[in-house]
């Protein structure tokens, strides 16, 4: 930790995320003069920021890419809502690091649409440059990704037998293409295709907002009549997207209209606290009734849970159908973490998702070749934009070529590096690294 880092207590942490994050173990004088990388995940409520060394050496593995206690030099959550901006919470962050010398680059995960590098927070009237934090605190680069990009970077880090539960056992194909699918507060999906340096790149989607198709067994048509209700609800003209149903506020969303259809069949105590106390505020929180389904208290609350688990399933088996995910499909997500036992079955005696998942007509026999797994951590956006932050770093100094997703983002030339490059070895100490790699031919 560098010097300046112990004299503000920390703050405690967000209860209810499981993490895995090195906790910050290299010492470091604050006239330290080496290279140093920062990430950031950015969500709607708080930020969680982390300053650590480059790899020591310049051909990492993948496993590098999972940064260790020795290369980790702080680390801090904040809430947003204390600072009126993120460039205030940037310069608190390096403040406390205690490291006088800026970041040589960032990558920033932000909940939101990026462009032109940019991305605007309406909740809190943010607003975060890219360009506007390299200019202010002098950090060479500055990259913002989409949080659900992170995800994908943080699938990488994964260890799968120690990270994940299997939900479906499949081979997996090495090199073939990558899917995930997380339900937090919205649905975000992605993909990962293997790039020039033969590892995975990852692309966004916005496939959370397509459109929700309900599905029916027989003449029970209440996904139909959920579909009508939710179109009423949010006033749209022809269509509702499936996050709206298959995200965490998916549930919300579908107890709302079984205590509409079934008002008999209300829990008064479940009810009341899901739309919060009589005074207010309201709250229509999903955890009272993902709380209520699991304990066995309220019937409506299961069926509830049990139809946003096939929502889940069903978008789930399209995201298989779109990308042929043999590398592996990966749920991830704050809800899915915490529901994860619903998902396979160990709740209820049969997994509703698997059951959605597979159903797919001729093509089910396709689908059962995709190994899918429940991601048990919830950090996968700290993991990615770290990974990313490195992966960018070995770009800088010429030694990866440009992936295709920055050169889409249209990222700038590389940054003129000195040669030597001081890193810290294992262990602490300062070294010389001195045989760079020529530099690599344009693609």
């Amino acid at each position: 930790m560098g010097a300046g880092a112990s004299s503000a207590a920390p703050e405690p942490p967000v209860p209810g995320i499981r993490r895995s994050i090195s906790h910050a173990a290299a010492a470091l004088p604050a006239d330290y003069e080496g290279d140093t990388l920062l990430s950031a995940d950015v969500g709607g409520t708080g930020s969680r920021l982390h300053l650590f060394l480059p790899p020591a050496t310049l051909h990492p593995k993948e496993c590098d890419f999972f940064v260790p206690p020795e290369r980790m030099i702080y680390e801090k959550q904040f809430k947003n809502e204390r600072f009126e901006s993120f460039m205030e919470v940037l310069q608190t962050f390096l403040k406390e690091a205690g490291i006088v010398k800026p970041p040589l680059l960032a990558c920033l995960a932000v909940a939101g649409v990026v462009v032109e590098n940019s991305a605007r927070f309406v909740n809190l009237g943010w607003e975060i440059s890219g360009r506007k934090i390299e200019e202010t605190l002098g950090i060479e680069r500055v990259e913002l990704i989409n949080d659900f990009a992170a995800q994908g970077y943080g699938i990488l880090t994964l260890n799968r037998d120690k990270d994940c539960e299997a939900l479906q056992k499949a081979t997996v194909k090495e090199g073939a293409p990558i899917a995930v699918i997380g339900a937090g507060t919205g649905l975000g999906e992605a993909f990962l295709t293997v790039g020039a340096e033969g590892d995975y790149e990852v692309w966004p989607s916005e496939g959370g907002h397509a459109e929700y198709a309900p599905r029916q067994e027989g003449s029970n048509s209440l996904e139909s009549e959920l579909l009508q209700y939710l179109l009423i609800k949010y006033s749209e003209k022809a269509r509702v997207s499936v996050e709206r149903v298959a995200a965490g506020r998916g549930i919300a969303n579908i107890y709302e209209f079984l205590a509409w259809k079934y008002p008999e069949k209300v829990n008064k105590v479940v009810h009341r606290s899901f739309i919060g106390p009589i005074e207010g505020p309201r709250t229509f929180d999903p955890a009272a009734i993902t709380k209520a389904a699991t304990g066995g208290i309220c019937q409506l609350s299961k069926q509830a849970v049990d139809i946003w688990a096939g929502a889940y399933g069903s978008e789930a088996g399209v995201v298989a159908l779109t990308y042929m995910p043999f590398g592996g499909l990966y749920l991830t997500g704050g809800v899915t973490s915490k529901m994860k036992d619903w998902l396979s079955g160990k709740t209820t005696g049969h997994s509703t998702f698997l059951e959605a998942f597979l159903d797919k007509g001729r093509v089910t026999p396709m689908l059962m070749r995709v190994p899918v797994y429940v991601v048990t951590g919830e950090d996968m956006g700290e993991r990615g934009a770290m990974l990313k932050a490195t992966r960018i770093y070995l770009e800088q100094t010429k030694n990866r070529r440009m992936s295709q997703a920055s050169k889409c983002r249209a990222a700038p030339e590389f940054i003129v590096k000195p040669n030597p490059i001081s890193v810290i070895a294992p262990g602490g100490g300062q070294t010389e690294l001195t045989e760079i790699q020529e530099d690599l031919q344009a693609d």
